[in-house]
């Protein structure tokens, strides 16, 4: 498949959910003008559903490419969207050198990347610890990054709730954050360090919208 063509099913997708979402959760947006509207630039989001990425993606107008866990890719006809939409697959709890490779050469071509700092799904929609991996992401890629707080997609289509449900859904998109280097700092404390801030932007969204 081409990539006009993977970009035209993206966009017809992101139509319908722009469309379906307000009716079906009550969309709400808030912030997306935080978003820089061109240039590379990093969404990172908490993690409660299946349904998040497009919770993410549908409430800015730029085309987001996520890192999707490997086992999503398991049927074709999941592979066939997966595809479309250019999601990048990674095995679970381990960033290797291709998906690193993948998610840099996408924001050296200036693209938008969504990212989970916390690496899997909570099951009851509270915040988990980060996971370095987004640290040493933004350390090498040098790009700003938002922090997203996404309310309410813990019930629906989440690790306690399988099915889709009509709750009300809300999407903070935070300020574009920067990360200087820190003379002498160990890379893996700084791969942390970076991830718990990124974190802590995101707590304090969700406790101004939470």
């Amino acid at each position: 498949m081409g990539l006009k063509a993977m970009y035209l099913i993206y966009d017809l997708a992101h139509v319908f959910f722009a469309v379906s979402f307000r009716p079906i959760f009550g969309y709400r947006v808030i912030g997306s003008g935080n978003v820089p509207k061109e240039g590379p630039v990093i969404l990172a989001s908490n993690h409660a559903s299946y349904m998040d990425p497009p919770f993410v993606g549908t409430g800015i107008w730029r085309r987001v490419n996520f890192v999707a866990r490997d086992t999503l890719f398991d049927r074709p006809w999941k592979r066939f969207i997966l595809n479309s939409w250019r999601a990048m697959p990674v095995r679970r709890e381990q960033l290797d050198k291709s998906v690193l490779k993948a998610i840099l050469g996408r924001l050296k071509e200036g693209k938008v990347v969504g990212l989970f700092p916390e690496g899997t799904r909570s099951e009851d929609g509270e915040l988990q610890p980060a996971k370095a991996g987004i640290g040493m992401i933004v350390s090498m890629a040098d790009v700003p990054v938002v922090p997203v707080y996404i309310k309410g997609s813990h019930k629906t289509m989440s690790k306690r709730e399988s099915k889709l449900r009509a709750v009300p859904i809300s999407i903070v998109y935070g300020k574009p954050m920067r990360f200087p280097k820190v003379p002498g700092e160990p890379g893996h404390d700084r791969y942390q360090r970076i991830a718990d801030e990124i974190m802590a932007a995101i707590a304090e969204l969700k406790r101004e919208h939470g």
